[in-house]
């Protein structure tokens, strides 16, 4: 399994906004700049991201995205699944009758653990804790505003 480069360009996106002040909104150009993405193809992450509520979105001469407080908790998985939709290793993982050979298959107790494994990895980990180690590894010593 790998995520698509979208999922990736959101993650960053969204840990460079997690590590800016509060309030602070950054151009798409900005993001595009830091995620090290065209800026036609991020402008479909940030619809994205902001249908799902994750970043905010404002129009006009101050306009730009932000990264709403609360959502400094976002956990990455949230994000992935904002962009790739649900995340799921096989397709006998997505329901009971996706696959007649689920009660007889030996390899899916391993998918299902395996997938069980991916979701608590990604669920553990918030958008503000990669903001804080990105700003400790660029020699700033946490993130400016202390999220």
């Amino acid at each position: 399994m790998q995520l698509t480069r979208a999922a990736d360009y959101a993650v960053r996106v969204m840990v460079h906004l997690a590590g800016l002040p509060p309030g602070t909104r950054a151009s798409r150009g900005e993001l595009a700049r830091e995620a090290e993405c065209p800026e036609q193809f991020l402008s479909k992450v940030l619809q994205s991201l902001t249908r799902a509520g994750l970043v905010t979105s404002h129009r006009g001469n101050t306009g730009g995205f932000e990264l709403p407080e609360a959502q400094c908790g976002t956990s990455l998985l949230d994000v992935v699944q904002a962009i790739e939709g649900p995340v799921r290793l096989n397709l006998c993982l997505t329901s009971d009758h996706a696959c007649g050979r689920q009660g007889s298959c030996p390899a899916h107790g391993v998918w299902a653990e395996a997938q069980e494994a991916m979701l608590a990895v990604l669920q553990g980990v918030s958008i503000g804790q990669l903001a804080k180690k990105a700003a400790s590894r660029n020699g700033n010593g946490g993130v400016a505003d202390g999220r």
